[in-house]
């Protein structure tokens, strides 16, 4: 990537988008899966402490309207904070609940932890296509004419890898096994690098930290181990 601008990202992605938009929705089958396409989960923070990265928008996102959703959001934080803020939508938000309490876990208060995800973090996904389930994109790409998950995989591994390289995040939290190994699958030069207890990091050349957990459903697996995660590098 040389002296690629965030504008320079979202054009590619809005342009793109818009065209995988319309082979999906001329093939029946595949329009029947999705619900549309959102990026961002909240505002674009550049240089934030954390990067909150998903595996894709679930089909209960309140986006979930069959459009293209590019843009960042002007004011409204991360979603968790719509839990941690009692709304009632976000009451039953299960890893939200479980993200909120791995740092109770590690020491932070509500207050630190409001804080954090209201001032310094930011969160997307690895694919931006609005599913019922992580199968449904593979369903979904796989039945268009001229394209494949696989294409589509690795144009999400290069959007997501040049957006990191834009905002330029401390650490990168990826939430699921799945998610980690996509963005870790080409990091040959990293200073360190442990898997175990079904959690685990990296830690890339440049000092930035991406952590990761095994999850089931929106539960993650070992939320003690997870926790000692952040208690030793998210200080």
């Amino acid at each position: 990537m040389k002296n690629l601008t965030y504008e320079d990202w979202h054009q590619d992605v809005a342009t793109k988008l818009k065209e995988l938009k319309e082979k999906i929705d001329k093939n029946k089958e595949s329009k029947s899966l999705y619900g549309g396409f959102y990026v961002w989960d909240g505002r674009l923070i550049m240089n934030p402490k954390i990067m909150f990265l998903g595996i894709n928008p679930g089909n209960g996102d309140p986006n979930n309207s069959g459009q293209i959703k590019t843009d960042p959001e002007e004011e409204d934080g991360i979603s968790y904070l719509g839990y941690m803020n009692g709304y009632p939508y976000y009451s039953n938000y299960r890893l939200a609940i479980e993200t909120v309490e791995s740092f109770k876990m590690a020491g932070y208060s509500t207050e630190k932890i409001k804080n954090l995800f209201e001032e310094d973090s930011t969160k997307s996904n690895f694919y931006y296509l609005i599913t019922k389930n992580m199968g449904d994109i593979n369903k979904c790409i796989n039945r268009l004419e001229n394209y494949s998950f696989k294409k589509y995989c690795h144009q999400s591994y290069e959007w997501t890898d040049n957006l990191i390289q834009i905002i330029n995040p401390k650490f990168i939290v990826c939430e699921g096994k799945t998610v980690f190994d996509l963005v870790t699958q080409y990091d040959e030069d990293y200073k360190e690098w442990k898997w175990e207890n079904d959690c685990g990091y990296l830690i890339r050349p440049n000092g930035q930290v991406i952590l990761g957990y095994k999850r089931n459903f929106s539960n993650i697996t070992n939320k003690e181990e997870f926790s000692k995660l952040i208690s030793n590098f998210i200080k």
